[in-house]
C-alpha cells in the first residue's frame, strides 16, 4: 500500500501546479501514473477497496508474506493468489482507454520474465499493462502480451528512470517508496538466498536513482508492507509530506532547465570552412572534375 504515497505526490504537484509533461510507472506507481495521465480521479482508500486482494489479505494478517519464499515452495502452483479481484478493478477504472491515447506521454514498465529485459509498454490496454507491471513474481501469475510473459516492472528496475528518460520530456523526478533495509543475520539457506537477491536490487536501485535529477524518498519508518491495507493512509500522508518538501527543489530543476525550441534546430548556422583549407580545394577540385 506504499502506493498511496505516488497518488499523494501527484496531488501535491497538480496544486502547486507543477507542470508534467510525461509520466513513467512500474507496480504501484504505474497505477498512480495511469490515473493522472487519464485524469480519472479516484480517493485512496476507495482504490484500496477495489484493488484489495481477499487471498493476499488472508496471507497478510496469518503474517504470511514474510515468508513467501516458504510457501511457494509448499504449494503445487507457481504464484500465491490469480489476482482476479486486481484485475477487475483495473478494469473498472480504465475500461477500453489505450496507453497511446493518454492525453499525458505515459509508459508503463513491465519485466519479461523470461530475458529479465525491461519492457517499456506504450501501447496497447491500459488494464492489461497495469494487470503486466504489478505481477509480482511468485505471488501473482505472468501476464501474457504479444507472445511475451510479463511481470513487476520493478523485477528489472525498482524506479523506472530508464523509461523517464526514454520520454525525452525534461527533468526526471524519481519517486522511491522502498523500505529501508535492515542488515540482519540469516537464520538459513533460504533466508541467505532471499537477502542475497534482497541486495542485488537495492544494488540495482541505488544505480538507478543516481540516474534521476531529483530523487523523493519515502522512508516510512515504521515499514510498510506492500499488502497492509490499514497503512495506506499512513503512506498517503507521508507521501504529501514528502512532496511537499521537495517543492523547492522541484522548482529550482525547473527553473534550471530550459528547454530547447522544437524549430531552433533549423535556424542553426552551419559551420563555415576557412579558404585555403584542405576541405575547400578538395571541393573545388571536384567541381573542375565535373564541370
Amino acid at each position: 500500500m506504499r502506493g498511496s504515497a505516488h497518488l499523494a505526490l501527484l496531488e501535491v504537484l497538480a496544486e502547486a501546479r507543477i507542470p508534467i509533461a510525461g509520466l513513467a510507472g512500474s507496480s504501484a506507481g504505474a497505477l498512480a501514473a495511469a490515473l493522472y495521465a487519464f485524469g480519472i480521479s479516484a480517493h485512496h482508500s476507495t482504490l484500496c477497496e477495489w484493488l484489495k486482494d481477499p487471498e493476499l489479505e488472508r496471507l497478510q494478517k496469518n503474517g504470511a508474506l514474510y515468508q513467501v519464499g516458504r510457501l511457494v515452495d509448499l504449494v503445487q502452483r507457481p504464484y500465491l493468489a490469480e489476482g482476479s479481484k486486481i484485475r477487475q478493478g483495473y478494469s473498472a477504472l480504465f475500461g477500453q482507454r489505450r496507453i497511446e491515447e493518454s492525453p499525458i506521454p505515459l509508459v508503463i514498465q513491465a519485466c519479461d520474465l523470461s530475458s529479465g529485459e525491461l519492457v517499456m509498454l506504450r501501447a496497447g490496454p491500459v488494464a492489461e499493462a497495469l494487470a503486466a507491471s504489478s505481477a509480482i513474481p511468485s505471488v501473482f501469475p505472468p501476464v501474457r502480451w504479444h507472445g511475451r510473459l510479463l511481470v513487476d516492472g520493478d523485477v528489472a528496475e525498482k524506479v523506472p528512470v530508464t523509461a523517464a528518460r526514454a520520454l525525452q520530456a525534461g527533468p526526471v523526478v524519481a519517486v522511491d517508496i522502498s523500505n529501508r533495509m535492515v542488515p540482519n543475520a540469516p537464520r538459513s539457506a533460504l533466508e541467505a538466498a532471499l537477502q542475497a537477491g534482497e541486495a542485488s536490487r537495492r544494488r540495482l536501485l541505488h544505480l538507478a536513482l543516481s540516474q534521476a535529477d531529483l530523487v523523493i524518498a519515502l522512508e516510512a519508518d515504521p515499514p510498510i508492507e506492500t499488502f497492509d491495507h490499514t497503512k495506506a493512509q499512513m503512506a498517503y500522508e507521508l507521501g504529501r509530506k514528502r512532496a511537499e518538501e521537495a517543492l523547492p527543489k522541484i522548482r529550482q530543476l525547473l527553473a534550471k532547465s530550459t528547454p530547447v525550441p522544437w524549430w531552433s534546430r533549423f535556424a542553426q548556422v552551419k559551420p563555415r570552412v576557412p579558404k585555403g583549407s584542405p576541405v575547400t580545394r578538395e571541393a573545388q577540385a571536384q567541381k573542375q572534375r565535373y564541370s
